[in-house]
């Protein structure tokens, strides 16, 4: 049997059972760890792929997977952001909101797509709490149209780039009061996560720049200070005759301790080292 090739197109449509299977291999994969930082990895589309295709004898292009993927978690949030803070929400026996005409009209009045979830159950919506359940939507209490969409700080840990840049334009955004200048917005709040990304680097950048210079001072002082470096130093001291009472006792007083050793380092001149070790084992170094 032969798969028929589904392009891109406005008229292709998803059954219910199609979005929750995809969801459901989607979820599965990602619990694999067959993901990057931007989606699923090839192994995991792949796999998705192929076993849609098995079931249902459609071969979609990845695209259409990705797009699908965005307009579901869209959908998701936007459902969520309408319900978020809203105190006495109830609902039927079907899992439909189950609120006054009056509550739904100041809803639809803040936001006309509201109407969409009116009398509807949002399909799959165990699926989607299982694909989308880091989406975390915080904010004042409820939504109103002056606020706008904006005033809500809607974070979806999801993927980004590849599987989050595909838009849903059968959803409008909220209007706030008479006119929306699209995209306005939204450029200021990515430019602002860029900058707050870019400096949130460079932050971290400063802190890996000192870190590794303490590192590098902490190596340098260690290595300084280290038993075969000061023992050096001791026998190249003029007069030292090796294995001299002077020389045992300043090798043994060096070796007991590594301030020992910092405190015999940090003199600078010769006649200072000698002088530190004359003081510490009582012991000249002529005899």
């Amino acid at each position: 049997m032969y798969s028929k090739v589904v392009k891109m197109n406005n008229d292709d449509s998803w059954s219910d059972e199609e979005c929750r299977y995809f969801l459901q291999l989607y979820t599965t994969e990602k619990r694999m760890g067959n993901t990057t930082k931007i989606g699923l990895n090839q192994i995991g589309k792949d796999y998705v792929t192929k076993k849609f295709e098995e079931k249902f004898q459609k071969k979609f292009l990845w695209i259409r997977f990705k797009n699908k993927y965005d307009v579901c978690r869209r959908s998701y949030i936007r459902y969520k952001i309408l319900l978020h803070n809203r105190t006495g929400i109830t609902f039927d026996a079907f899992g439909r909101i189950d609120m006054a005409d009056d509550w739904w009209n100041e809803r639809i009045k803040e936001w006309p797509d509201a109407v969409k979830y009116k009398n509807k159950l949002l399909p799959n919506q165990d699926v989607f709490r299982d694909a989308f359940c880091s989406v975390i939507v915080t904010g004042a209490e409820g939504w109103s149209a002056q606020q706008g969409e904006t005033s809500l700080n809607s974070r979806v840990d999801a993927e980004n780039g590849d599987e989050a840049d595909s838009v849903d334009t059968s959803m409008a955004p909220p209007v706030v009061g008479t006119q929306f200048r699209v995209g306005s917005s939204r450029s200021k709040r990515k430019q602002k996560e860029v900058d707050i990304a870019t400096k949130t680097s460079s932050s971290r950048n400063l802190i890996l720049t000192r870190k590794n210079e303490l590192v590098e001072k902490m190596l340098e002082r260690d290595d300084s200070c280290s038993v075969v470096r000061v023992v050096e130093i001791l026998n190249e001291l003029p007069g030292v005759r090796m294995w001299s009472r002077f020389h045992k006792a300043s090798v043994d007083h060096l070796l007991a301790d590594v301030a020992n050793r910092q405190g015999f380092i940090a003199f600078f001149s010769i006649e200072d080292k000698i002088s530190y070790l004359e003081h510490r084992t009582g012991i000249s170094i002529d005899d």
